[in-house]
């Protein structure tokens, strides 16, 4: 009887574990994350012509690629925009130290107007083969942020450095990893729509 409960008990874990593990990641074929619900209702719909938003960091970036990235998924915090010309859907989390605090807001503002927008204080990259911005602003120390094209739009990865003492973080760990971030969570995306 014991080794029957320790069965159910076992296959029942594996299910709970298996259910509870992402916000909706599935594997495709290659092996790589991609969100699952591509086709569902954004939480906002703004009333222009823009395109819906069909990445939602609050639901579509895995509690994995937060971990991997190293934030800490517990600390979730809503920071949608939405006023009724566009939308911003978007997640904040620290890290487990606090020393980052990350935005991450999926817009439907063109890629176009957010490089018209930053262009004094951003320089193009790559993210995993898309157009991408790492911006920082001189007038704000301790922050950084890659923006990068979305098919309906942008995805802004938004960080702040906290020291803790008051006093600013040397500019060289403004933007330091936050690519490999952008990297990390590019791969949950739609590729379409």
């Amino acid at each position: 009887m014991n080794r029957l409960s320790a069965n159910i008990g076992l296959v029942l874990l594996a299910l709970l574990l298996t259910s509870c593990s992402t916000h909706g990641e599935v594997a495709s074929h290659d092996g790589s994350a991609t969100a699952s619900s591509p086709t569902r209702v954004p939480r906002h719909v703004d009333k222009s012509n823009r395109p819906q938003v069909t990445f939602d960091p609050c639901l579509d970036l895995p509690d994995a690629a937060l971990v991997e990235a190293g934030y800490n998924p517990a600390s979730e915090e809503n920071a949608d925009f939405t006023p009724e010309e566009y939308t911003f859907l978007g997640c904040s989390y620290d890290t487990p130290q606090r020393l980052y605090g990350l935005n991450v807001l999926s817009g439907n503002i063109s890629f176009a107007e957010e490089s018209q927008k930053a262009k004094e204080y951003a320089a193009p990259i790559d993210i995993n083969g898309r157009p991408a911005l790492l911006k920082w602003e001189r007038g704000l120390p301790d922050a950084c942020a890659v923006s990068v094209e979305t098919a309906y739009g942008v995805l802004i990865i938004d960080r702040s450095v906290f020291k803790g003492t008051g006093m600013p973080a040397p500019e060289a760990e403004w933007c330091a990893g936050l690519e490999d971030t952008a990297r990390i969570f590019e791969r949950y995306i739609p590729k379409e729509g």
